[in-house]
């Protein structure tokens, strides 16, 4: 079943690691953290990856939690 629900997705450098992940969450009015996250991947990325390579694992996560959240109304801060 999907719902009309807005996710927020944001995308959160790890500066120790030097990786992307992605995160998200249905609540816009705080802060975006790991502890309020409805969803979090794992690494989907390093800093020394091409541009290229980063928007498309950032799009396989959101398809993924398009999946998973059953929502289609995704927006990126």
């Amino acid at each position: 079943m999907q719902t009309n629900c807005t996710l927020f997705a944001k995308v959160v450098k790890n500066t120790r690691l030097k990786t992307y992940r992605v995160v998200f969450s249905f609540d816009a009015h705080n802060r975006i953290t790991l502890r309020n996250a409805a969803l979090a991947t794992g690494d989907v990325a390093n800093f020394s990856d091409s541009a290229e390579y980063v928007e498309h694992s950032v799009a396989q996560a959101i398809a993924v939690a398009k999946k998973q959240l059953c929502t289609d109304n995704i927006v990126m801060l």
